[in-house]
């Protein structure tokens, strides 16, 4: 019963994926979303409040994904940089793979507070996972001290930067190789802002 729930919901998620990414979050309507679904608007109400509630699932499903790979990481001895390019290299593959659903996310989540569920407060709260990884490489003396409330939203905002141009790129010319060594180019970046070179 739980998977038939979870794949229904996963379902209308995908459908309101490409009706926001092509409409944008204000023109798509919960009939859109179920016609490109396959279902009835009724079987949709069935597992969310409504299109606000769907959007917030997409956010959580998206936040949950990261959150589950950066808590497999911390269980591997990797220097910090090393772990932070990783998360990169994944989150960057994620959005090579499914373009919409990051255009849907950067789009959307500026939304006014008044609008905002669990899911979007989460994914904002990415910044968080960089600044845990920081904090721990300082400690351990493998980083030099910094500012994390100013280093670690410079990261995030250098990703979402990153993932604007991509999308831009994709659908003006169809295709884009820029996220395909980004991973690396930031990694190296912070290797030479942040190693401490006496650890």
């Amino acid at each position: 019963m739980q998977k038939r729930v979870q794949d229904k919901k996963d379902l209308v998620a995908r459908a309101a994926i490409k009706v926001i990414a092509r409409e944008g979050f204000h023109n798509a309507t919960v009939d859109k979303i179920a016609s490109s679904a396959g279902v009835a608007v009724g079987t949709v109400y069935n597992y969310f409040l409504n299109k606000n509630d769907i959007l917030d699932f997409i956010f959580q499903q998206e936040y949950h994904k990261r959150k589950a790979y950066f808590e497999k990481l911390k269980q591997e001895d990797l220097h910090p940089l090393e772990t932070i390019k990783r998360i990169l290299s994944m989150h960057f593959e994620e959005v090579k793979k499914n373009p919409d659903v990051f255009l849907v996310l950067l789009r959307e989540k500026g939304m006014p507070k008044s609008c905002y569920f669990e899911g979007i407060h989460q994914f904002e709260g990415m910044p968080y996972f960089i600044a845990d990884i920081l904090r721990k490489g300082m400690e351990s003396g493998a980083l030099r001290s910094c500012k994390l409330h100013v280093i670690a939203p410079a990261i995030m905002g250098s990703i979402e930067a990153l993932m604007a141009r991509y999308l831009l790129e994709v659908e003006e010319k169809g295709s884009s190789t820029l996220l395909d060594a980004a991973a690396e180019e930031i990694a190296l970046l912070l290797w030479q802002g942040l190693h401490n070179p006496q650890h």
